[in-house]
């Protein structure tokens, strides 16, 4: 079955490919290539099996700095291809189906490509397992202060990230949790939730404007900027009590001194390593030891293992009533333009924005 929109049947997309590897280097402008391709996308083209997406919006993740990475930090050889579309999560409505399943006008995310258009094919292929998700029929009702941003932030990939991180820590009302990158995408949900649930939260920034917003907007127990205070003698003032749980999004020096001051069968939910990237060598952590002594559990995450709770609506019925309801502050950077996705993706991974940062391509 091949639908699509009766006009344009034709139109230009506009992408952006990985040119070359930053490897160790830091990434720049040279990295990236913007190709304009007139008339290059055919809506009455599309096969059985396949869609044709207009994009949204862009999620922009430190995830993708491992694609300029020739050996690929672990990420598939497919990801890091030169001369292709770079990939990310994105908001997307479908304007061509050959798949019943997806008719034309769905809104769904999908990892989508840095483009304004993007072909799916595969879609009855068993071995090719299909990361797309339906977006509710709310979704497209901004007017409860919800936005359709949101879907590539907090009731996307990083609202999953934050709702499963905690069930994977099994947090319990009373306890401490320190929460790294508390400002960021992630870290910024994962405190809000924990304080609905009863723990005394801290976490950590790049910036005093970055720790005056967790205080303030957010509400956390405590926070302080790791560039001018020392992690170990923040986490001593801020929690003399000790550390129960340790949502870690940077791991490296901060994993070290938090395995020396973590109390007795802590846990750690291992969920991003931002130390550990843009061309920087690993840490060598020095307090494996603590592991052993003090009985500590850590869990790696990886967020689709969890997506089950996309599929029974747990994220989006947990945290969109607390967004509409203003209970929950989420800042989102969002700038205009996919020609503007690789100068922002440098400043994102260079930490020079705050929350979640968003490429918006086009309105719905």
């Amino acid at each position: 079955m091949t639908s699509s929109l009766p006009s344009p049947s034709i139109v230009s997309n506009t992408r952006i490919v990985r040119a070359s590897y930053a490897n160790k280097s830091g990434v720049s402008l040279a990295n990236f290539r913007i190709e304009h391709l007139p008339d290059s996308i055919d809506l009455n083209s599309v096969q059985d099996g396949e869609l044709i997406l207009r994009n949204l919006y862009l999620s922009l993740d430190p995830y993708v700095r491992f694609t300029l990475d020739e050996t690929g930090g672990g990420t598939p050889a497919s990801w890091r291809q030169l001369n292709v579309p770079f990939y990310g999560l994105g908001v997307a409505e479908i304007v061509a189906s050959g798949h019943p399943k997806y008719p034309v006008g769905t809104l769904v995310t999908i990892n989508t490509g840095y483009e304004k258009y993007t072909r799916v094919s595969g879609l009855d292929d068993p071995d090719q397992p299909s990361d797309i998700r339906v977006l509710p029929a709310h979704a497209r009702d901004e007017s409860k202060g919800v936005r359709l941003s949101n879907y590539v932030s907090a009731l996307g990939m990083n609202g999953l990230t934050a709702y499963a991180g905690l069930k994977q820590l099994g947090v319990q009302p009373g306890k401490t949790i320190f929460v790294s990158s508390a400002s960021g995408a992630v870290g910024q949900l994962v405190g809000q939730l924990a304080k609905k649930q009863g723990l005394y939260v801290i976490g950590s920034a790049g910036s005093d404007e970055k720790v005056a917003a967790l205080l303030s907007e957010q509400h956390l127990d405590g926070a302080f900027n790791y560039k001018t205070e020392s992690t170990r003698d923040a986490l001593q003032r801020l929690a003399p009590k000790g550390i129960d749980y340790y949502y870690d999004n940077v791991g490296g020096f901060v994993l070290d001194t938090v395995l020396e001051l973590i109390n007795e069968h802590g846990r750690i939910v291992s969920v991003g390593m931002i130390s550990q990237e843009n061309g920087r060598e690993p840490y060598p952590l020095r307090n494996l030891s603590y592991i052993a002594r003090k009985g500590v559990h850590i869990f790696g995450f990886i967020y689709w293992h969890h997506l089950q709770y996309f599929a029974d609506d747990s994220v989006d019925n947990t945290i969109r009533p607390l967004i509409e309801s203003g209970e929950i502050v989420y800042r989102e950077s969002v700038f205009e333009g996919i020609e503007n996705a690789p100068e922002h993706f440098i400043n994102m991974i260079n930490g020079k924005y705050a929350g979640k940062v968003i490429i918006k391509i086009a309105d719905l």
